[in-house]
């Protein structure tokens, strides 16, 4: 496909760091996003872009950024020694902070921040944003398994919010 050839990596290449923004900074290239769809598809500029986003079964720009986010802590979690060396001992899990055995000890620690800035740190973020999965998605070690649950999940929030 088109899309995916020209347009859908660009968006990808280095996602993490560019959409980690508020919202009202990617609006043009959200827009520009959903011409394109809408072109590709020859739909209807007024076609919803969850309909848009849903045929080709990607994602809007900001849920990229988490969905990104949360393959990043899969490999983490399952892959760590493919990551960068740096990476190593990036996060830290709940168990190593109270010997007690709670339903959160395989989670990752959040530690409190006190800005908006503080926030935006791939630290705070990616354990939050995989805290907040449900444990069906979280214990899939296969990436493969892992990409198709988590996108599914993604799409069903944006039918949500609709």
């Amino acid at each position: 496909m088109i899309y995916f050839a020209s347009v859908h990596s660009h968006l990808l290449y280095g996602i993490e760091i560019y959409a980690n923004t508020i919202s009202n900074h990617l609006s043009k290239l959200t827009v520009l996003n959903n011409k394109l769809l809408c072109i590709l598809q020859h739909k209807s500029t007024r076609t919803h872009s969850y309909e848009l986003h849903q045929t080709y079964f990607t994602l809007p720009i900001q849920l990229l950024h988490k969905y990104q986010i949360r393959i990043f802590m899969h490999n983490y979690r399952y892959y760590r020694t493919k990551l960068p060396v740096v990476f190593s001992a990036y996060f830290e899990e709940n168990k190593l902070f109270h010997q007690y055995s709670t339903r959160h000890k395989d989670d990752f620690h959040i530690n409190v921040v006190a800005s908006e800035f503080g926030k935006r740190a791939i630290t705070y973020k990616g354990s939050k944003l995989w805290n907040s999965l449900s444990s069906h998605i979280k214990d899939t070690p296969s990436s493969r398994s892992f990409k198709l649950a988590l996108k599914n999940y993604l799409l069903q929030s944006v039918v949500q919010h609709c």
